[in-house]
């Protein structure tokens, strides 16, 4: 994969209630940026972000999955993650890592329990928030439920940036309305603005426009003194209130039936603000006071570790963003400030899904991965010795729900303690412990199918019986 520079790069978080669509989304995506020659299905359990055999069992997303997705010369890396309220520690890592948040609705059963956590996520981390309306050919699916779902729901300001072309069955695409143009059909080609639909595009691009100015204080005097705005001016102007959180966007399309998806991609380069320009990113310094990371692409190489795999099989894989510099293969040797002790670094990853593609540049703000690091975990920073930060992660939920485990044999006793550190690493909301009255070592979690999954991952990759 190429080099995609700061500029070029967005980092999404899919977010929703279990069921809304947002791994079926995510497929899409890759099909129509050309990634995939075919569409998977979760049904049929070959989609690219759901590849563990645990989640084609379960019919269900456990882990986050990162896939880029290249278009119109953009680089757009997807992290995909589970709905389930018992996996929502997956939702806090994404969300520390990304630029913005999709949150994936269902067009029919709107706001539900998962879409209000991930919004909380979202909000309480200062991420920017846009909203797909998913499954937009459902029956009885409509616009307007959708809306008064949302804004009876969340205490966000919802503003629609496309509307609807047909209904329920009907359903053929969208209008953008920052640039008023109408895409079509599964192949999302550009069509004028239906003739029946003219007035209402032209009313909603008004009141767009009066969102957009608002966001920008230059822009807002030169709309006041000529009431109107360049489409460019518009997407400057509605990404500065995308960034502060005073308006959140609301798109639509159905990601099974593949329609609208390219729309949103487009959107999505113009409409969410990239990392470089952001605010930067808060941190201890070496003394454990509080400083902002500037997003310097010239700056030291630092980066954020916000998600680890321990797979016995695959080993260790440590996905991260790069909140300084940028990574390349020049920087052998970075320290990790919390463990004191210096990684040494190998070939660094783009992962898609579970696929590793080689890269030897990352740029400021994309996310990467890095194989076999000895000590560094979730939340971990990477940076050179002699400029120590620490980044300032989530704070996870605490455990719901515990359970005794009680290990078969004396072998998978001894194998017990280091299993259980390794499930830690990868998942900071599953915790355990040895009660040395009783013997018994109790595993906490998020609730039953969270320690189910844990447990599971116990006996089939750490060979504890």
């Amino acid at each position: 994969m190429k080099y995609y520079p700061a500029d070029r790069v967005r980092v999404i978080a899919l977010a929703g209630h279990s069921g809304s669509g947002k791994t079926s989304l995510a497929e899409a995506m890759l099909f129509d940026s050309g990634a995939l020659t075919r569409l998977g299905r979760t049904e049929d359990g070959n989609t690219v972000s759901d590849s563990d055999p645990e989640e084609k069992r379960r019919g269900i997303s456990i882990s986050l999955a990162t896939m880029p997705v290249e278009w119109q010369g953009y680089k757009i890396t997807v992290l995909d993650t589970p709905g389930y309220v018992d996996f929502m520690g997956e939702v806090y890592s994404a969300v520390s890592a990304v630029d913005a948040v999709l949150l994936v609705i269902d067009a029919v059963s709107g706001v539900e329990v998962g879409t209000e956590l991930a919004w909380q996520v979202a909000r309480d981390a200062n991420v920017p928030v846009i909203v797909y309306v998913n499954k937009m050919a459902r029956e009885n699916a409509s616009m307007e439920l959708a809306m008064n779902s949302l804004r009876g729901s969340l205490d966000g300001t919802f503003v629609p940036v496309q509307l609807p072309i047909g209904k329920e069955a009907g359903f053929n695409g969208v209008v953008d309305l920052l640039s008023g143009q109408a895409y079509l059909g599964v192949d999302g080609k550009k069509a004028p603005v239906p003739a029946d639909m003219v007035d209402q595009v032209e009313e909603a691009h008004t009141e767009l426009m009066d969102v957009a100015a608002e966001g920008d204080d230059d822009l807002l005097e030169k709309y006041l003194e000529t009431m109107e705005l360049t489409s460019a001016e518009m997407n400057r102007g509605f990404r500065a209130a995308v960034r502060n959180g005073s308006v959140v966007p609301v798109c639509f399309g159905d990601a099974t039936h593949n329609i609208g998806i390219r729309a949103l991609m487009t959107l999505l380069t113009e409409i969410v603000p990239s990392f470089q320009n952001g605010a930067g990113t808060k941190a201890l310094d070496a003394h454990g006071e509080p400083i902002v990371i500037k997003p310097d692409a010239s700056g030291p190489t630092i980066l954020f570790a916000f998600k680890t795999v321990a797979d016995p099989f695959v080993g260790k894989l440590t996905y991260f963003r790069v909140v300084s510099g940028e990574a390349h293969m020049d920087e052998s040797r970075l320290y990790n400030p919390r463990a004191a002790t210096e990684e040494r670094l190998g070939q660094f990853y783009v992962m898609r899904g579970k696929e590793q593609i080689n890269v030897d540049r990352l740029a400021l703000g994309d996310v990467g991965a890095l194989a076999k690091l000895g000590e560094t975990v979730t939340g971990d920073t990477l940076c050179p010795q002699k400029s120590q930060v620490q980044v300032i992660g989530p704070t996870y939920p605490n455990p719901l729900f515990e359970v005794s485990v009680m290990p078969k044999t004396q072998q998978d006793s001894a194998k017990m303690g280091p299993a259980m550190s390794r499930l830690q690493e990868q998942d900071p909301t599953v915790t355990w412990r040895f009660e040395g009255g009783t013997g018994q070592t109790i595993l906490s979690g998020m609730g039953d199918i969270h320690i189910e999954v844990a447990v599971h991952n116990l006996q089939e990759k750490f060979g504890v019986g």
